[in-house]
């Protein structure tokens, strides 16, 4: 009895001393370091760190060096970089062609580089399908039939106050490109009502790729944003009588016959581009791997302005490198985590989550010995649901899907240290603006790997040029961080690897 006694007394004088570390070292996250690494990350010298440019090299350079710095091993085989190839894409020469008369490429129509892949497109009929929108609560194309014709929809989508991705210019023209190949048809025009945000949004002839396209990578076919001008010369005295009716799930009854042809010639570049990995091996459990992720990319330069990118991430990334130092720190000094954790920044997640998909796809660890993810992008601001009077929450994602330990953990972290309050509203299936898809986290949980997202939220600078450093909310942003600390050295340190046990979308 005495030696069970005090194996107990043991145990839980060891449990203290874990929560007792935790709690230390989570005193040592500094709001210092974190304004520091941001400014430098959302400065003018990394030229809005766009993927495959130079801007976004030298924030990929920083980040190594940062790791180097503290003494953080490089995670891919004695590399800090797992460089991955990507294709520049540059039109010399575009035109449409309707009845013979010609239309400029940029002047009369535009496109996104990523998506065309045909360099001449011939038909000989048109038919009209409304937003060309297809899912469970509105589909256009029901009973259309468009193979081997020209599908001409409008861009947006009906009655609604909250866009959804079918209103976004990239999304909505890939979503519509898959829509239309399985429809068959040869292409896809879409009529923007207001085409000089069209010209804005694909400016320039140039645009990148993946070289290596997903496992996943639906089949689409080519995709036009075309000008009012070609709309009219296409559905002549039925235009105006088109787009007046366009709220109707059935569309109107309208198909033609004319010949239309569309020529794009390409020129092809081979570039590359990088995520940045720093390995913490761990103790007895090293063969296990945590995961904290962010990426470091934006938007780069647009129309001459600096996109900085300070929420969208630079405070995701600044987020990462202050937990690689904290870790560093407890390792060196005999509190190390039992399991090794990745610090994971990936490129090319404002182009479609280009490094995080290159990175399952090419795992530097074995995804099967991977026990999570935790991922930060945009956790330095508060969103327009919310005010400065009720800032303190965060958005928190895919907790529940795969695995039902996650939530927990993550709660009584927050519970007992953090006291934010957890907002469950984009974990929510039918939220229109669909974020469980759209970060880095995502490419994880397609491959069984539990995930955690903290998000802030959508705010007024989102995707701005106007998103700098001087509008983050340190203090908050090192509140948030904490919580993201918590549960990394609870995930790390626990006896059991957390278990797949759901299957949630």
């Amino acid at each position: 009895m005495k030696a069970i006694c005090g194996i107990i007394v043991f145990l839980l004088s060891v449990s203290s001393l874990s929560a007792q570390n935790k709690q230390r070292m989570a005193s040592v996250i500094n709001t210092d370091n974190l304004k520091k690494n941001l400014y430098i990350l959302a400065g003018a010298e990394m030229e809005g760190r766009e993927t495959g440019t130079r801007g976004q090299a030298k924030a990929a350079g920083f980040i190594a060096d940062y790791y180097k710095q503290i003494g953080l091993a490089p995670g891919n085989n004695g590399n800090y970089f797992q460089n991955y190839p990507l294709i520049k894409d540059s039109v010399e020469y575009s035109v449409i062609k309707v009845n013979g008369q010609e239309f400029k490429y940029h002047a009369d129509f535009t496109f996104p580089l990523t998506l065309n892949k045909q360099e001449k497109v011939t038909a000989s009929e048109v038919i009209w399908g409304g937003y060309g929108i297809t899912d469970s609560s509105f589909n256009n194309l029901a009973g259309i039939d468009a193979k081997g014709k020209i599908l001409l929809v409008l861009s947006g989508e009906p009655g609604t106050h909250r866009p959804s991705r079918w209103s976004n210019f990239s999304a909505g023209a890939k979503l519509r490109a898959v829509a239309a190949a399985k429809a068959g048809a040869r292409a896809v025009f879409i009529i923007d009502s207001t085409f000089s945000t069209a010209q804005n949004k694909f400016a320039g002839s140039i645009s990148i790729r993946p070289a290596e396209e997903s496992g996943t990578t639906k089949a689409v076919t080519n995709v036009y944003i075309i000008s009012k001008a070609i709309a009219k010369v296409i559905t002549g005295d039925q235009y105006e009588h088109l787009i007046q009716k366009a709220d109707q799930v059935a569309p109107v009854d309208f198909h033609k016959t004319l010949s239309i042809s569309v020529v794009q010639l390409m020129h092809h570049e081979s570039l590359q581009s990088s995520n940045v990995l720093a390995y913490l091996p761990g103790t007895d459990k090293k063969e296990e791997l945590l995961i904290v992720s962010a990426h470091y990319d934006h938007l780069g330069i647009r129309e001459g302005k600096i996109y900085f990118g300070a929420d969208d991430n630079a405070s995701g990334t600044a987020s990462v490198l202050e937990l690689a130092r904290i870790f560093t720190k407890a390792k060196a000094e005999g509190k190390g985590p039992r399991r090794s954790i990745l610090f994971l920044n990936v490129s090319g997640e404002e182009e479609g989550l280009w490094g995080s998909d290159y990175y399952t796809s090419h795992p530097v660890y074995p995804l099967s010995s991977t026990v999570a993810d935790l991922n930060t992008d945009m956790i330095g601001r508060v969103d327009t649901l919310h005010t400065p009077l009720d800032s303190n929450y965060i958005y928190i994602i895919g907790d529940n899907k795969l695995s039902s330990a996650l939530r927990p953990i993550n709660e009584n972290n927050n519970n007992t240290f953090t006291k934010l309050k957890l907002d469950y509203k984009y974990n929510d299936p039918s939220d229109p603006e669909k974020i469980y898809y759209r970060s880095d986290h995502y490419n994880f949980a397609k491959n069984n790997i539990p995930i955690v997202f903290f998000f802030d939220g959508i705010n007024k600078d989102y995707h701005k040029f106007t998103d700098t450093p001087d509008l983050i909310n340190y203090g908050l942003m090192t509140k948030r961080l904490k919580l993201v600390f918590y549960d990394a050295w609870d995930i790390a340190n626990r006896e059991e690897m957390l278990v797949v046990d759901r299957h949630e979308k």
